[in-house]
C-alpha cells in the first residue's frame, strides 16, 4: 500500500477503512518542557505566545514523528477564560511547572448565576490557542491532524470554583442542582471554544476526564455529571472527538462509548484485549502503552522493552482496524526521549496492514 500522510491515515480509520499502518496518536502534555528547556523558555512564556507555542507544538510531528498535533498542552486555559488566575512559580524537574490556579473565578455556589460564559476569541489564553491552530493549519492543515483540546466539564469546574475538588466532589453528592448549573455554563463555553478551534483549522477535538475517575466517582454519578456533558458537546459540535479517561475506565466504558465519541483513549489499567473484543467494532480504540505507573514501560523500560511492548499492543489492537497506537496517558516530561522514539519507530515497523 502506498504511504499515506498522517491526516490520510487517521481519516481512513475514522471512515472504517484500512490505513497503510496504525496511526500513532499521542496526548503530548508536559513533554512540551523538553523544547522549553532547549529554548530556555518558561511555561508562562510559551503558553502566552502563539509564536512560541506554535514552535513547541511542531515538535510533536517534526521531531518525534507522531501522527497528530495536540493542543493546548495544559488544563488551566478554560478556568482562566472564566476569570481564574494562575501562577507558574512552583518548580518541576528542570523548568517551571504548568500553571496552578491561585485565585478562582467564583468563591461559592452563590456566585454561579453571575458567572459569565467566556468569549473564546477574547478571554484568557483562548486566543493564543486559536492563533496557534491557525499557524499550524497554514503549514500542515492538509497533511497532519490538528487536534484541539476541551477539558472535561467537571474538571474545568475545579478550576473555576474555590476549593477545587474539595468543593466539586461534595457538590456532586449533596448539591446536584448547583453542580448542573455550573456544568451547563462550562459546557456552553466548551461548545463555543470547540467551534472556534474548528473554525481556526483544527480537524478534531480531544478531551481528558482526569480527576473524575474510578478512584473518585461511581458509575451512576459518572454517567450524570461526566459522560452526559460530553455527549452534549459531541452532539452540538458534530466533529471527530477523542475521549481519554484517566485511571481505570473499565466501569465507565459503556457510558463513554455511548457519548458518540469517535475514539476512546484509555489508561494502561484497562485490558486492551477486553476492550477490543467488546468495543472494537463500535469505536476507535486508542491504547495504551504503560506510561503513568512507576513500572510503566515508557517511563522505566529500555527502548528494546518499549519496542517489544509496542509490538504486543499492535498485535491486539491492529486486527480489523479502528485502532490508534497511544500511551496510557500523557506523554510527559519524565519520559526518556529515546522511549518515545522507540514507540513510534516500532509502530512503523509492526503497524503496517
Amino acid at each position: 500500500m502506498e504511504e499515506m500522510t498522517p491526516l490520510e491515515r487517521v481519516v481512513a480509520t475514522l471512515k472504517g477503512e484500512t490505513p497503510d499502518r496504525v496511526p500513532v496518536a499521542l496526548y503530548f502534555q508536559s513533554a512540551a518542557q523538553f523544547q522549553m528547556m532547549e529554548d530556555d523558555y518558561t511555561w508562562k512564556e510559551v503558553l502566552n505566545s502563539p509564536t512560541r507555542l506554535y514552535k513547541n507544538v511542531l515538535r510533536q510531528y517534526e521531531h518525534y514523528g507522531a501522527d497528530n498535533f495536540f493542543l493546548p498542552l495544559d488544563f488551566r486555559a478554560d478556568g482562566e477564560a472564566f476569570g481564574s488566575k494562575s501562577e507558574y512559580e512552583l518548580r518541576c524537574g528542570c523548568g517551571y511547572r504548568m500553571p496552578v490556579v491561585t485565585e478562582y473565578a467564583i468563591n461559592s455556589v452563590d456566585e454561579i448565576d453571575d458567572l459569565e460564559v467566556p468569549d473564546p476569541y477574547k478571554d484568557g489564553r483562548c486566543p493564543v490557542i486559536l492563533q496557534t491552530i491557525e499557524k499550524l493549519s497554514k503549514k500542515y492543515g492538509n497533511k497532519v491532524p490538528i487536534v484541539g483540546f476541551l477539558n472535561s466539564p467537571p474538571d474545568v469546574a475545579t478550576d473555576v470554583i474555590a476549593g477545587n475538588y474539595s468543593t466539586v466532589l461534595p457538590m456532586i453528592a449533596t448539591d446536584k442542582e448547583n453542580m448542573h448549573k455550573l456544568l451547563s455554563k462550562i459546557t456552553e463555553h466548551l461548545v463555543e471554544f470547540g467551534k472556534a478551534m474548528m473554525d481556526s483549522g483544527a480537524h478534531a477535538l480531544a478531551t481528558v476526564s482526569g480527576g473524575f475517575n474510578n478512584l473518585t466517582i461511581g458509575p451512576k454519578d459518572y454517567a450524570e455529571f461526566v459522560a452526559a456533558y460530553h455527549k452534549e458537546i459531541i452532539g452540538k459540535l458534530g466533529v471527530p472527538y477523542c475521549y481519554h479517561q484517566c485511571q481505570d475506565a473499565t466501569p465507565f466504558m459503556d457510558d463513554i462509548v455511548a457519548t458518540g465519541t469517535a475514539a476512546v483513549a484509555f489508561h494502561e489499567k484497562v485490558d486492551l484485549a477486553w476492550a477490543k473484543e467488546k468495543y472494537g467494532k463500535d469505536v476507535i480504540l486508542a491504547g495504551n502503552l504503560g506510561v503513568s505507573e512507576a513500572d510503566a514501560v515508557l517511563y522505566s523500560g529500555t527502548p528494546e522493552q518499549v519496542k517489544e511492548e509496542t509490538r504486543k499492543t499492535l498485535e491486539i489492537g491492529k486486527p480489523g482496524g479502528k485502532f490508534w497506537l497511544s500511551a496510557g496517558c500523557e506523554v510527559h516530561h519524565a519520559l526518556p526521549e529515546e522511549n518515545i522514539f522507540a514507540m513510534i519507530k516500532a509502530a512503523k515497523q509492526y503497524g503496517a496492514y
